[in-house]
């Protein structure tokens, strides 16, 4: 056998890993140590994604995969476009629904780090992070600002416990390298989203997702156990580059390590 032809990231990955498991008091200026990650894993791909139906009037363009499991109805489409993969009751669809719940329940249960001061997010500024709020609802009345200027890689984790529902003409805006990927509003029922809304994120709703005439999401629209209802809307699927394949092992002190190379 031939010597291994390691790449540097893995030369990389091996000298920090071996470096923790031998000394794990050591720092490093680009290690950083964080909850697990929530990923959308095979829903990623996907635009809206519904338990029952998908329903859509007008001139919807969804920019990525739609599709229902395990319901077999999308409608509307056309004249609506879905540029990717149309799964209607098929596997892609049961999988992106299963990656779906995943990321639903590693967002609900991931420990908060900021209890928010109000339930209206319009307004607000933050950084990365685990939010709760101070009641069981949660609204957007104007404004929101997603700033990674302290990590581009963060996450923003809004766990709700019952509805979530937006203003019209209000916006969530990312500023610093923060990624619409990266952004996980975890609903404990169901969402609704008004029209001319811009919204950025993983919509994770429990129940059902209507969203009104005109409005746009940089994301996965997830439907857990309901419908998503579009009218005249666009939808892109967005990625996101804080993922488990960026880390090292789990298991080392019991966490998540991410580095940047």
């Amino acid at each position: 056998m031939g010597r291994p032809n390691f790449t540097p990231w893995a030369l990389s990955l091996l000298a920090l890993t071996t470096t923790f498991l031998i000394n794990p008091t050591l720092t490093h200026p680009t290690l950083a140590k964080r909850a697990s990650a929530v990923v959308m894993g095979l829903a990623e791909s996907f635009g809206a994604i519904a338990h029952t139906t998908l329903t859509s009037t007008g001139n919807t363009v969804i920019t990525g995969d739609c599709g229902t499991y395990p319901g077999t109805a999308i409608t509307g489409f056309p004249p609506g476009v879905c540029t990717g993969t149309k799964s209607a009751g098929g596997t892609a669809a049961q999988n992106a629904e299963a990656s779906c719940l995943t990321a639903y329940n590693d967002a609900k249960g991931l420990v908060p780090t900021k209890a928010l001061p109000s339930v209206d997010l319009g307004g607000m500024t933050l950084a990365p992070g685990v939010f709760t709020f101070p009641a069981s609802a949660a609204s957007l009345s104007s404004t929101l600002t997603l700033d990674g200027a302290s990590d581009p890689t963060g996450q923003w984790i809004f766990q709700i416990a019952t509805t979530f529902s937006t203003s019209v003409g209000s916006k969530v805006l990312l500023i610093n390298g923060a990624q619409a990927g990266n952004v996980y509003f975890q609903v404990g029922s169901s969402a609704t989203v008004a029209g001319a809304t811009l919204l950025q994120g993983n919509l994770l709703a429990y129940t059902s997702i209507a969203v009104g005439a005109g409005a746009s999401n940089n994301g996965t629209l997830c439907a857990l156990n309901g419908g998503v209802t579009l009218i005249d809307d666009a939808l892109v699927a967005a990625t996101t580059t804080t993922t488990k394949a960026n880390c090292l092992l789990e298991v080392i002190l019991g966490q998540l390590i991410c580095i940047t190379l």
